[in-house]
């Protein structure tokens, strides 16, 4: 799959003419992307169950247990995700057992998540909740007005469900980059990085806002965020490694997918209120990605080779996952996918497929161009030096 070659071109321009003049040599090489993607490496399996009474009867077969799984760990809110099962139930204690290959969840297209002790945190919607709505877009629910004549009902209700998750990632996005900023304080980042930071959390409240109106719109009533959990005290970076770190997983790999993904869903939406909103989300989420990769630069100009290595394996554990298969996924048929996709909404399959695009065509390219990361395999393939 090829992303929308302009917008490609123009993101990888941007990325690599942040880190400095010397990058922009590199701009023919990256643009070209990665080729093809890589073989697929071999995952081993292990054990997962979930509950079962017996009152329900046999466990399910495989077919049904690997989408019971991914209501477990769903797309886009899990950290891990299950991508086949192996092996026919077994049942323990109460439960119903299958082998199983768990990887690292896929990059999303929702831009810089909340995490907490490895768990994504977003709120619970909130029936009824108008405080997060777009503001000066008329009234009536959700304040933008998409066109619903030639809606089904079930569409609608789809639509509905998909913008109010993507409306409470970009809530949560607001309190990451809250914490960004106190991370880049506390290691004595420059002050434009910390405005930058400051700048990107106020993005991500008109991009709350915009989900949440949306997605009123589609229900007919208005729905918002509840309280975002949270303890007490949140941990800042302990250093400049988990800073890094973080900002290459969730800015140069996450929001760089987001922005290209918020791309693609504008070129193929029709409706006009729609459009405009993913037209605002995914030039901020350029710039979101942009942010990430200055930070990374001036880390690693800081911080060394530690955090050099850090930054490396943040891009290796990216191009791993382009080498698994993607799981097979029903999609939509085309008819009631083009009618979705007109408002802005892809089936988890396609957003998959971006997703990998993303990082084969920008993401990779350009931590390659930049040295920030080559690939192991190569090193490992090298012949030796003739002696």
């Amino acid at each position: 799959m090829l992303l929308d070659r302009s917008f490609r071109r123009t993101l990888i321009a941007r990325l690599l003419s942040s880190a400095g003049p010397s990058a922009a040599a590199a701009l023919l090489v990256a643009a070209q992307g990665c080729g093809g993607e890589p073989e697929a490496d071999e995952a081993a399996a292990e054990t997962r169950c979930f509950e079962w009474f017996d009152e329900l009867g046999a466990c399910l077969s495989r077919e049904q247990a690997f989408e019971e799984f991914r209501t477990i760990h769903p797309f886009c809110v899990s950290d891990e995700e299950i991508v086949s099962v192996e092996s026919e139930a077994t049942r323990r204690d109460g439960a119903c057992c299958y082998e199983v290959i768990v990887e690292p969840a896929s990059p999303c297209a929702v831009g810089r998540p909340f995490s907490l002790e490895g768990q994504r945190r977003t709120a619970a919607p909130r029936p009824d909740e108008a405080g997060w709505l777009a503001r000066g877009q008329g009234a009536g629910p959700g304040g933008l007005h998409p066109s619903l004549a030639d809606l089904t009902d079930e569409e609608r209700e789809t639509l509905a469900e998909g913008w109010l998750r993507s409306a409470l990632e970009e809530h949560a996005s607001v309190a990451s980059f809250a914490r960004f900023a106190l991370d880049l304080m506390a290691l004595g980042a420059p002050s434009s990085l910390v405005e930058a930071a400051h700048i990107a959390a106020l993005d991500e409240v008109g991009h709350a806002r915009l989900g949440f109106s949306l997605a009123s719109a589609y229900r007919g009533e208005p729905v918002g965020p509840a309280a975002l959990p949270m303890p007490r005290g949140v941990p800042v970076a302990a250093d400049l490694v988990a800073l890094a770190r973080a900002a290459a997983e969730e800015g140069c790999v996450g929001e760089t997918v987001a922005a290209l993904v918020a791309a693609e869903q504008r070129a193929r939406a029709v409706d006009p209120a729609v459009g405009a909103a993913l037209e605002a989300i995914a030039d901020d989420e350029a710039r979101h990605a942009e942010l990430a990769w200055l930070t990374v630069t001036w880390a690693i100009g800081v911080g060394g080779e530690p955090v050099r290595s850090a930054v490396a394996d943040v891009f290796e554990a990216a191009a791993k996952s382009l080498r698994r298969p993607p799981p097979a996924e029903a999609e939509p048929p085309r008819g009631r996918a083009a009618a979705l996709a007109a408002h802005g909404h892809l089936g988890d399959a396609a957003l998959r497929a971006l997703s990998r695009a993303a990082l084969a065509q920008v993401v990779l390219p350009c931590a390659r161009a930049l040295g920030l990361w080559r690939p192991r395999d190569l090193d490992s393939t090298r012949a030796p030096a003739a002696s």
